[in-house]
């Protein structure tokens, strides 16, 4: 699975259109990790989307934990704790910036990125007690970005600013056997990779728009899942492969709703139709329902809403607000479920800074677990 982060024209961080003039919170990325993000825009937004949540392969021995960034040691850093926000662990420990965790789904290692080795942004790989740090890019003077790693561990997706405009690049875990995924049908941005199958969506920019299709590591599948008549962009597997949701500009209301689309192709639905925005789809691990963003009542929040023919009440129940919280959650996207399906990771500024909360998947018990000064984002479960 994958998280979006949105970026404006100017370089910030942000869940606003480019033209809107609404305030922009100051926290949502360090400077030094928004040098390169990817170029995919959807309705004045750019899309850099990174890996969150647990694929179907992790360990089922070992309990869930939260790896994260904060900068609560005065400089950016990796941490792990329980899901409950105890034994918190400083993984990288560096008087560097580092930042942006990504999980190997079913191992013991993190993809980060750090300045450490030089002037730009390069992706280390290291194991989940912060040992055998490595660097796997190593490009002076460009900067590089994790997405996602492959189900099976084996490769990384990461987006580098080597080339301008950035290019989506996939390379084995140990930097060997470089591919250049930009150069198939000019792709933008890498979407999200099916822990069914060894197929990933790319978001491609042409003369018609902006689309998606599914492809493999070969390249010798290319499936549209959208003809680029309306902007594209999030899409998301559901869990047995057979769906994808993602969001879209509604062309009659000029808003972003959530759509969903045979995995074989097709045409997309539209779940939610709102004359709000409506972002980040995220599926349950059972498949049964759809988490999102919205800002319907006036600021971010996270909902929920059935998948139609699956669980009891699909198709006939309206969207559930989860958070219900007048502060701003999960601005950036990276909100998750939990490996077992009972809860849902993210963070939120209503006590004042930005931290890491976890609720139940009704909405109920929502926690801070940082309770931290510092700034506590980006936080993935890792299991």
């Amino acid at each position: 699975m994958t998280e979006e982060f949105f970026i404006t024209e100017e370089g910030q961080a942000d869940d606003v259109p480019v033209d809107s003039s609404a305030p922009r919170p100051a926290y949502l990325l360090p400077a030094l990790l928004l040098a390169v993000l990817a170029a995919v825009v959807v309705g004045g937004y750019f899309v850099y989307q990174r890996a969150t949540g647990v694929s179907s392969l992790s360990s089922p021995a070992r309990p869930a934990r939260i790896a994260f960034m904060s900068n609560r040691d005065d400089n950016w850093e990796v941490y792990i704790m329980d899901r409950d926000g105890s034994n918190l662990v400083n993984l990288t420990n560096s008087p560097s910036a580092d930042g942006i965790p990504v999980h190997a789904p079913g191992q013991d290692r993190l993809a980060f990125v750090s300045d450490r080795d030089g002037t730009g942004l390069d992706l280390f790989v290291m194991n989940l007690d912060g040992s055998d740090v490595t660097n796997v890019t190593h490009t002076p003077d460009s900067n590089d970005i994790p997405l996602a790693w492959s189900p099976d561990g084996e490769y990384l997706v990461f987006v580098s600013d080597q080339t301008n405009p950035p290019e989506v690049l996939l390379m084995q875990a140990n930097g060997d056997d470089l591919i250049n995924l930009s150069e198939r049908d000019n792709a933008r941005a890498f979407s999200d990779w099916s822990s069914e199958t060894d197929r990933f969506i790319l978001a491609a920019e042409s003369d018609a728009g902006i689309s998606l299709f599914a492809t493999d590591l070969t390249g010798s599948i290319q499936q549209p899942l959208t003809d680029g008549s309306y902007p594209a962009a999030g899409a998301r597997w559901s869990p047995d492969g057979q769906k994808v949701a993602f969001m879209a500009i509604t062309p009659d209301t000029e808003s972003i709703d959530i759509y969903l689309v045979d995995a074989a192709g097709g045409e997309p639905v539209n779940l939610t139709q709102s004359p709000s925005n409506e972002r980040f789809p995220r599926w349950s691990p059972d498949g049964s329902k759809i988490a999102f963003l919205s800002d319907r009542d006036g600021n971010s929040e996270i909902y929920v809403m059935p998948v139609p023919g699956k669980g009891a009440n699909a198709g006939g129940s309206a969207p559930i607000n989860l958070t219900n919280n007048p502060a701003n959650d999960s601005l950036q996207g990276d909100f998750a479920w939990s490996p077992d399906g009972t809860q849902i990771l993210f963070h939120s500024d209503r006590d004042g800074n930005v931290e890491i909360y976890v609720m139940n998947a009704d909405g109920s018990n929502q926690v801070n677990l940082t309770n931290s000064p510092a700034t506590d984002f980006s936080a993935i479960w890792i299991k």
